[in-house]
């Protein structure tokens, strides 16, 4: 059993407490959901389960923090690794090898065991979590949900009686998602505890026996599982939380806004037969074809390595195309051209913060400072108490609004958008939705790479699936469809909708 009792953190530094007064019993064999706003305290919780906190992240903390009535905070990490696995939201920030078999292994050789023992571990692993066709791969070859797998799998081989996942499904397509819940599913089943803090829970449904709901470094709120899922929508919303049931609600907020607004035919972003292969000669673009109006805001689908990223890279021209030609009001434009016209706000967020504050952030490269514009920007994503932080102090969703924000500064003609809902509640994805459809009133041309589902079906007013060119025939860009949508993401039959 792990025991919070009365446990305060404040960060060194901070003004405040991150977590306060937590008071909670997690019993062995449990399936724990945290939820709640970004910035909360949810990942604060979990790094004072595995040791982070204090060992990488020192503060002052108040109260016990108990397993099996021995202190965590007392332990050292050697030993915390032995009872506390976790997995992180990006698996790469925990891998310390190149190739898969040898990622396995390392936990078990920092922990000393004998070579026999580390063998029968790894087989252990790669049996039950059915491991075997990753086995001797480069790391850098593995797709998003291949590379979580592994993390779970070397998490595995220490034999941890706690699991602790971050944000696990923020950087995965749908069938990453339920391979994910199928093992999660697995390791429930032979009594491990388990720990999950995300805003996306629906592949977490059948699982969860408890859910707890923190606002403001607080625990709220607690649920078993049937009254967290039927938690009427009002209530829902108002603290921020995503369905459990998104395939069902979706049809009143859903317009198809391509429908209701004038297309500019004069203005036309054009792409003709584009391909594009990496060395290897193995075509990930093959013969792409579509044309987008000013208005126009395409959601980009298609299973992880499908080739979304790669084209988002050819078109806002960081990359060449092999064959093919781009398009923009009646003249083909070159890759330098594009990234005149184009801004990107990519999937990791780290990469794209310089500045020392958020509102510096939000200007960074542009000739004069608005203002107003600012104030505004920070005022619809919710930043405005964070002006003056540093960015490298907010959480993982607060980041990836700030990226947002200085794209929505720049104003550019072209935007483009690599899974910007990622580690985003209910309330942010709402806000970053809302924002989008501001830019494409006023004429920009969108392009959103995103495996989820709620923020598609509410923002976008096209389709590109890039799935369905996957046997070299042209890809068309079409009118979006909950029903269709619905299919991709929840394998329902094509064509019918649950809304």
């Amino acid at each position: 059993m792990i025991r919070f009792k009365d446990f305060s953190f404040c960060y060194e530094g901070m003004p405040e407490d991150t977590l306060k007064n937590i008071s909670l019993e997690i019993n062995d064999g449990e399936f724990l959901l945290l939820t709640g706003r970004s910035g909360c305290g949810k990942s604060t919780i979990l790094r004072s389960l595995n040791g982070l906190i204090p060992h990488f992240y020192p503060g002052k903390t108040k109260g016990e923090l108990l397993y099996e009535d021995q202190s965590l905070l007392e332990m050292t990490p050697s030993e915390i690794a032995g009872k506390v696995g976790t997995v992180f939201q990006d698996p790469r920030s925990q891998f310390f090898m190149t190739d898969t078999t040898r990622e396995l292994a390392f936990g078990c050789e920092n922990m000393g065991y004998s070579r026999e023992e580390i063998i029968n571990r790894i087989e252990k692993a790669v049996i039950d979590l059915e491991l075997a066709e990753f086995l001797g791969k480069s790391i850098f070859s593995l797709s998003s949900g291949e590379k979580q797998q592994i993390a779970i799998g070397s998490v595995y081989a220490l034999a941890p009686s706690v699991y602790i996942f971050d944000e696990p499904s923020a950087n995965l397509d749908h069938e990453a998602t339920r391979r994910l819940s199928d093992i999660m599913k697995k390791l429930k089943s032979e009594g491990y505890t388990i720990i999950v803090a995300d805003h996306r829970f629906y592949y977490l449904r059948d699982l969860i026996d408890t859910a707890i709901y923190i606002e403001d470094g607080r625990i709220i709120a607690r649920y078993n599982k049937d009254e967290f899922c039927s938690l009427d929508k009002s209530l829902r919303v108002q603290k921020g939380l995503r369905s459990a049931y998104p395939e069902k609600e979706l049809g009143d907020n859903f317009k198809r806004l391509s429908d209701n607004r004038p297309r500019d035919t004069q203005k036309i972003f054009k792409v003709d037969d584009l391909s594009f292969w990496y060395d290897s000669k193995e075509k990930i673009l093959e013969r792409i074809s579509f044309e987008t109006v000013p208005g126009d805001v395409v959601g980009v689908i298609g299973h992880n390595g499908a080739g979304k990223t790669t084209l988002i890279s050819v078109l806002t021209g960081i990359m060449k195309e092999k064959t093919g030609k781009v398009y923009f009001e009646g003249k083909r434009i070159s890759p330098l051209k594009r990234r005149r016209l184009s801004y990107l706000v990519m999937q990791d967020a780290d990469y794209q913060l310089f500045a020392s504050s958020v509102e510096e952030e939000l200007t960074l490269g542009t000739s004069r400072k608005d203002e107003a514009l600012v104030a505004h920007t920070l005022s619809r994503l919710a930043l405005s108490e964070f002006r003056d932080r540093h960015p490298a102090s907010l959480s993982g969703g607060q980041k990836q609004r700030v990226t947002i924000g200085a794209s929505l500064i720049k104003n550019s003609r072209i935007l483009y958008f690599d899974e910007p809902t990622s580690g985003l509640d209910y309330d942010s994805m709402i806000r970053v939705s809302e924002m989008i459809k501001e830019l494409s009133d006023n004429g920009a041309i969108i392009f959103l790479v995103s495996h989820d589902f709620e923020f598609i079906t509410n923002t976008c007013t096209r389709l590109l699936d890039l799935d369905a060119g996957s046997d070299g025939q042209m890809m068309e860009l079409c009118d979006v469809n909950v029903g269709e949508i619905a299919a991709f993401y929840f394998n329902v039959q094509r064509g019918e909708s649950n809304v």
